[in-house]
């Protein structure tokens, strides 16, 4: 049996949409639109297993290694990217998930609220932060759909830094 976690990160303007086919195993779909986004692929394995697989392309994207720290599934640890460029992600909860992506000093806080069938909340501060809003999905723990908001912030943040480093170079006479 497959399922759909559906929203948004962030607004209409500057954010990302979230479509992924859900089942006990797996999550997959797209972070994003069809030209700045990408491909999210998770396999699952049950509590206290493993979290792993990749976001982005091939060639451009992150891996993501998390494993569940404990065997009811309601707490994950893992990491987005390599050792030198990857975020760690620690998230914990059930109806309410808090947690962190990165270091103490760059990074974002995570606080999400599971009601009515929604994940809710917001991934980094009142000010410097983006909203979430999401479906939650039956065959997969409130923490694992908590990670694909993380991935898709923190795969947002990359591709933002990405663009304005690209596009800041200019000639000099």
């Amino acid at each position: 049996m497959s399922s759909m976690i559906y929203g948004r990160v962030g607004g209409i303007i500057g954010g990302y949409s979230v479509s992924c086919i859900t089942t006990p195993t797996s999550v997959s779909g797209r972070v994003g639109g069809a030209i700045i986004g990408g491909d999210l692929n998770l396999d699952i394995q049950p509590p206290p297993g493993r979290i792993s697989g990749r976001v982005g392309g091939a060639i451009i994207g992150r891996t993501v290694d998390a494993r569940f720290t404990d065997s009811s599934g309601n707490s994950v640890h893992g990491r987005m990217g390599g050792v030198i460029d990857g975020a760690d992600i620690t998230l914990d909860g059930t109806d309410r998930i808090t947690g962190r992506c990165g270091g103490p000093v760059i990074g974002f806080d995570v606080d999400l609220q599971v009601e009515q069938g929604q994940i809710t909340g917001r991934l980094g501060g009142d000010v410097v932060g983006h909203s979430v809003s999401f479906s939650v999905v039956a065959d997969i723990p409130n923490v694992v759909t908590a990670l694909v908001a993380v991935i898709t912030y923190q795969y947002y943040r990359i591709a933002q830094r990405r663009s304005s480093s690209s596009s800041s170079g200019g000639r000099s006479s």
